[in-house]
């Protein structure tokens, strides 16, 4: 199979993870993601990990660095592998897809995953991925889904290739992966 690149974009909860998990389990895919290159950083510099502080040091970064310059980053980590199947994690705001359409034309597809608001808070406080999100309320919930790095992922997102629906169960949606995986492979035998 020729090197597939995956660009997974998706609201907070919308299970971006699990279907991050089942390429790897199923078809070996190795992950990478913009929150690793920024987590690093505010690790580095002893700055609490937090939704808020990851999406401030993005925009910094964008203002500072010119704003492909943490895509730049995870493309320069995804060139340092040799896995068939790459999951670039972390697409979120216009001119996020341009590097990677620049870099890997046809062998890139943008995977949109959605699911229902109530449902996507609801995952959110029971993963606790970041510093204070099992304790948000709803409406600090919905605070953070207006913010600057978040706005633009449902209007990116409807021109994905493949757009999930993961309002069922996980077994629904894995069964969405492999329908992609499957036509994915087809265009590229």
């Amino acid at each position: 199979m020729t090197k597939i690149v995956l660009g997974l974009i998706g609201e907070k909860g919308a299970g971006k993870g699990t279907v991050s998990d089942y390429l790897i389990e199923k078809y070996g895919a190795i992950h990478y993601g913009t929150s690793k290159i920024l987590r690093r950083t505010l690790e580095d510099i002893h700055v609490g990990v937090t939704r808020d502080n990851l999406a401030k040091l993005a925009l910094v970064l964008k203002e500072g660095y010119g704003p492909s310059i943490i895509i730049d980053s995870l493309i320069t980590d995804m060139e340092k592998n040799g896995s068939d199947v790459i999951i670039a994690d972390g697409i979120r705001m216009h001119g996020d897809v341009e590097p990677f359409v620049k870099k890997y034309g046809n062998n890139f597809y943008l995977v949109y995953v959605y699911a229902d608001l109530k449902l996507r808070y609801e995952r959110t406080k029971l993963r606790k991925q970041n510093d204070g999100e099992g304790e948000a309320t709803f409406e600090e919930f919905l605070e953070e889904e207006g913010k600057l790095t978040e706005v633009s992922i449902h209007e990116i997102g409807r021109k994905a290739e493949f757009k999930f629906n993961n309002n069922g169960t996980a077994e629904e949606l894995k069964a969405q992966v492999d329908k992609m995986m499957a036509k994915i492979s087809s265009k590229h035998e």
